[in-house]
């Protein structure tokens, strides 16, 4: 009803529940996919708690209910056991990971290991220009980069690019029934999107279009 074109659901089971774990999620997947429609993206986040074994077994479960992709199933310096699940999972099914990568030599190895999308945080991976590099490299590999929810510090890059096919949007709201800026209150004109979408035009700002908000009267955790 917002307009997005798909979203994302935690997994709440892993390697220790065995196969009671992959059944519960894959259940959860299933009544998703019932409520949602046959359309609508439906992607899992891992959260870095799978093994390679129990991370395919969720994939090949899932598979029935088209789960678009499976999201860091496995911890960031894992490179050869994404390589291995990339491998063995369900035809059509996307792995994706690199949230938590944070120089663009650890996403040229994560590139290597074929998986389908890199998910860099413009705030951890080095910055702005850190991000157009990896989205540079993962073109020259025919992958697409998702960037980690971001807001306004990725959408000019995303719309930049023709392998950076859209941005997360991260419901912050109690009940994720009303749109509220990721950064609020510490940023004021921060965009939200409106049927799903966000024009080129309201980033058409200085920097990245917003100011923050001398108000809001923040406090360090630490005094010294």
């Amino acid at each position: 009803e917002m307009g997005f074109i798909g979203g994302k659901m935690p997994t709440h089971w892993g390697p220790h529940d065995g196969d009671a774990g992959i059944r519960k999620d894959a259940a959860m997947v299933a009544d998703m996919r019932e409520k949602c429609g046959p359309d609508f993206w439906l992607m899992l986040d891992c959260w870095m708690s799978q093994d390679v074994n129990y991370a395919t077994k969720l994939a090949h479960a899932c598979a029935p209910f088209n789960l678009k992709w499976i999201e860091e199933c496995l911890p960031p310096q894992q490179y050869e056991g994404y390589r291995e699940l990339k491998r063995n999972a369900p035809a059509g099914m996307m792995v994706t990971s690199g949230e938590h990568h944070g120089t663009l030599q650890s996403f040229r190895t994560l590139a290597e290991t074929g998986i389908d999308i890199m998910q860099p945080d413009v705030g951890w991976c080095g910055g702005l220009t850190t991000l157009v590099e990896i989205a540079a490299l993962a073109k020259s590999r025919g992958q697409l980069v998702v960037p980690h929810g971001s807001s306004v510090y990725s959408h000019h890059a995303v719309i930049t690019f023709t392998n950076t096919p859209f941005s997360e949007f991260l419901m912050t709201s109690p009940d994720c029934s009303t749109l509220r800026p990721q950064f609020d209150p510490i940023l004021l004109d921060e965009p939200v999107p409106v049927n799903g979408r966000i024009h080129k035009s309201v980033l058409d700002k200085p920097g990245f279009g917003v100011e923050l908000n001398r108000d809001c009267h923040l406090k360090r955790p630490y005094s010294h």
